[in-house]
């Protein structure tokens, strides 16, 4: 592993840090999914490599009771635990991977050493992915009469998912939920601390392919079980220049926080990824050039046998 270390004293501590880290495999491993960044895909990437007795599922849909989810959608840590109830002690034990809109603090449900992973994602990007993904899903970003237009739901204030959001996310802070509760500089420095601390890794939204690669290092796994279909696009999108300057400006007022959170990420998992080169960037070609092709002859093919080829690809 090559690593150019010119940076401060501490930079230094903490690229060592990572380092040990990402060689660990940890005995559980949380995906933090929060919603529009790309979750759905990373996820179906990832848990290929584990067992079904191994995956703990979390799953919330808007139409849940308020103590079953909270205001940012995310599954209650309660009702975590209710699911968890449900399971024999030897069932749960065996348990290595968790994954869903699970809330920061999950990790206390399990024994060992837990560390979570998750994508951030370029805050402007994430407000328009999800208002479209809402509105296509019929979900309340609708008022009495029609379709609230983009510009309408931003400037209407309409609901947390609008005001970093992923702050509020990963900061594990009570009250953040409430769309009313500011998010401050020192719910920002507590949600760098919590990846520091718990995470195995924060990537960009960007370089999603290449977190689910380092996981793959560390497990051990075989490439072909990284292979998957890209699910829950938002089939419309806007781009900044199709936007108001007003509600683009209000955008990035109310983002301040998650934008800088999104920065600091990108650094520090960039960071990370120097540890696995090169041949991080030649199992991205690699990934990218027989993914491409399945999903081309996914058109005429189906999956069991685009996957037959993958295997006969990677093992012939």
């Amino acid at each position: 592993m090559t690593l150019h270390l010119d940076r401060s004293r501490d930079d230094n501590r903490e690229v060592a840090d990572l380092i040990r880290d990402q060689l660990r495999a940890p005995d559980v491993l949380i995906h933090l999914h929060i919603p529009k960044t790309g979750g759905t895909s990373l996820n179906s990437l990832v848990q290929h490599g584990f067992r079904n007795n191994e995956v703990f599922g979390v799953e919330v849909f808007d139409d849940m009771a308020i103590d079953v989810r909270d205001k940012l959608g995310l599954a209650r840590y309660n009702y975590c635990l209710q699911l968890q109830a449900g399971y024999r002690p030897e069932d749960w034990r065996r348990i290595r991977y968790a994954t869903g809109h699970v809330p920061f603090g999950l990790h206390r449900a399990f024994a060992g050493n837990v560390k979570y992973f998750t994508v951030i994602r370029d805050p402007f990007d994430r407000v328009v992915s999800e208002f479209f993904f809402r509105i296509q899903e019929n979900n309340p970003t609708r008022n009495a009469d029609r379709t609230l237009s983009f510009e309408e739901y931003v400037e209407n204030q309409h609901d947390v998912h609008l005001s970093n959001y992923q702050v509020r996310t990963l900061a594990g802070s009570p009250g953040l939920d409430d769309k009313e509760a500011p998010v401050e500089n020192h719910h920002l420095e507590q949600a760098k601390r919590n990846i520091s601390q718990y995470f195995l890794a924060a990537a960009p939204l960007e370089d999603m392919t290449h977190l689910a690669l380092i996981i793959r290092k560390i497990y051990g796994w075989p490439m072909r079980r990284l292979l998957t279909e890209y699910k829950n696009r938002t089939r419309r999108r806007l781009r900044m220049n199709d936007v108001s300057p007003r509600a683009s400006n209000m955008i990035e007022e109310w983002n301040a926080f998650d934008l800088e959170l999104y920065e600091w990420a990108q650094k520090r998992f960039t960071m990370q990824c120097q540890a696995f080169e090169p041949q991080l960037s030649r199992d991205r070609r690699i990934l990218n050039l027989v993914s491409g092709a399945l999903n081309d002859a996914g058109q005429i093919l189906p999956w069991q046998l685009r996957k037959r080829l993958a295997q006969m690809f990677f093992y012939a």
